[in-house]
Formats: C-alpha cells, structure tokens, sequence
C-alpha cells in the first residue's frame, strides 16, 4: 500500500475546500465586492487616484500594466482596507507620480546616485523613516531632497517601502525591456512552453523591491486568468496561468484550519492547493469557468478567512450569524475564522 504524503488532500481537506468554493462562487464571485481581482484596481472607490482605465487594461496598455503592477504591491503587510484608505487619500498627482513609469525614470536620471540602477537601489540606498516625524531619511544623503524619501512619506509603511515604485521602473531598465508589454513579448517570443513563459514573467518582475512570489502570483494571475479577470486579462493566451497561486496570511489559516502538515515552501502549499483544485470542479458552481483552476479555488480560501473584508460586506453571511451560521454545512463552519469570535 502506498503511503499518502502530506500533498495528497484527504476527504477531510477536499470537503471542506469545495464547500468554501461553493460559498465563494455564490458569494463573492463575478461580485464588485470581490477583493484583490482585477476588477478592484479599476474601481475609484477602493482605490482612488490609482485606479485604472478599465479600456486600457484590456488593450494591455503599458501605462496601465504599470500601474496595476504598483498599486498591486502596495497591498501588503496590513489589512486591505487600511490600504485602500491610504490610497484614497493620496493626490492625484502623486498618484500618477507613483505609477507612470517614465516619470520615475527621469527621477531617477535626476536623482541621487545610489538608486541610480536597481541593484544600487536594492544594494546601497538606506531609505528609511523617522518614527516620530514620519519623514523619509538616509543616512548617506541626509540634507538631499530625493523623491524616494516623499515616496515612503505618502505609502504611510514602513520606510523602505518608498522604494518599491521606483525599483518596479528600474526591474524593467534592467531587463532591456522598455515596458511590461514587451517583457510579455519577449518572454513569448523566446518559448512556446506555457510553463516556461510562466516562470519568465516570474522571475523577472520578482526582482523588484518587495515584489514576492505572492505579489508576482496576485499581479501575473490578474493579467492571465480570465475566470477571475475576464476582459482584464490581456495576457491570457498562451501561458501557465495555474502557476500563479496567491498564498497569504489568510491563506495560510485556512491551510492551518484543514490541517495542512506538508512543508511551509511557497512551491509545496502551491501545490497543495492545486491538487485540491484538481478535485474541485469549478463548473458546476458557475457554467463558463473552467473546471481546474486552482487560482479561482484559493481567491475563495483568501475571501472566506478575510475577516475585515467580510466584515466589511453588509451581504456578507458573517453579518447574520445568528440565522445563516446555523444552516452551513459542518465542514464549512468548522473552519471559519469568524466563528471563534461570534460563537456561532
């Protein structure tokens, strides 16, 4: 008898993975409340002067490939509704300063000369924050004015985070590519493996400041799944678009709740989850999806445990406890992060 391993989905895990699909499907699916998809960053009231024109992105502009690729990377380390609140509340032209990649560039062309490449930016540039004024500083320029320090001033994290716009600009420098349009292309034009084209747009855009594989998987899933993305998604064709996994916090306390024990790398919960994916078939929640999608199965896992999201939703089941917990399905309720706090 061969022995299950820890990547295997018990009937346990599967049960409770398809019962929170089947409630994301019917919840939060194809739903302008949906949070983290495409469709958000194009919404001006979740994101303000950051959102994108909904044309554009579908025409695969390099403009909005952009900015989608920026605003996307600001969403991490805190809650998404903090930092939509800090989005809104920046100006619209330091908005589009943040996000317009030739306009970075020339700041860098004009700036200081530690963060004049991206490794001089990753590797010499001490960018960081007084904690009482909330100021941008350095230490090897400490009277210049340099955009970095303004950057991190309006981001509102931690004072290094004033990098990541810039450091998206020079990744693309780097390259030799002149934008996101033509890294996609080149990326084409040098395999026709899926796979292989995945792990390039990968490995490329990850090279920025505090782009992570989870940012590289949230962004690349954007653009190439159209399950979740539909009309948004100018890079659909001809790439692996099961690769991109989006693996948070949130994600992990679902894992946590179903009793995942299998190695904590980003490469084996992937795969965990795509193997429940596998088994979960997506078309018989919503005619029109295609049956494996493992991105769509882990958008339901993010929206299930996102507490403040779900709180945030007058619709939202956790808001009625009292007269919906009741009749969900056992394998569902069990593993709600909700529950513990409410009782039900």
């Amino acid at each position: 008898m061969v022995a299950r391993t820890s990547l295997q989905p018990t009937r346990r895990q599967y049960a409770i993975a398809r019962s929170v699909t089947a409630w994301y499907m019917r919840s939060y699916y194809g739903r302008p409340e949906d949070v983290g998809v495409a469709a958000m960053f194009c919404q001006r009231d979740r994101v303000g002067h950051f959102a994108i024109d909904r044309a554009a992105l579908t025409a695969g502009a390099p403009e909005a490939l952009f900015r989608l690729l920026v605003t996307m990377t600001m969403f991490q380390r805190r809650s998404d509704l903090q930092i939509m609140r800090v989005l809104r509340g920046i100006a619209p032209e330091d908005a589009w300063e943040l996000t317009d990649q030739a306009r970075l560039l020339s700041l860098v062309d004009e700036g200081c000369e530690f963060a004049s490449t991206l490794d001089r930016l990753l590797e010499q540039c001490d960018l960081g924050k007084d904690l009482e004024t909330k100021q941008g500083v350095c230490e090897r320029k400490p009277t210049s004015p340099c955009h970095l320090k303004r950057h991190t001033e309006l981001l509102k994290r931690y004072g290094h985070f004033g990098k990541m716009p810039t450091s998206a600009a020079l990744m693309l420098r780097a390259d030799g590519v002149t934008d996101l349009a033509s890294l996609r292309a080149r990326a084409w034009e040098r395999t026709t493996d899926p796979h292989e084209r995945a792990l390039a747009l990968e490995s490329t855009i990850s090279r920025a400041w505090r782009i992570s594989e989870k940012i590289a998987a949230m962004y690349l899933s954007a653009l190439t799944n159209r399950d979740l993305s539909g009309e948004l998604a100018p890079w659909a064709d001809g790439v692996d678009t099961n690769h991109f996994v989006v693996i948070d916090s949130n994600v992990d306390l679902f894992l946590k709740a179903i009793d995942y024990c299998g190695p904590m790398t980003y490469r084996a919960r992937r795969g965990f989850i795509q193997a429940l994916a596998a088994r979960i078939h997506l078309d018989e929640f919503h005619p029109g999806v295609r049956r494996n999608n493992p991105r769509v199965v882990q958008q339901a896992f993010y929206m299930f445990m996102s507490e403040s999201n779900r709180r945030a939703n007058s619709a939202d089941c956790c808001n009625a406890v009292s007269a919906v917990c009741v009749r969900c399905p056992r394998t569902l309720a069990s593993c709600c992060n909700l529950n513990a706090e409410t009782g039900a």
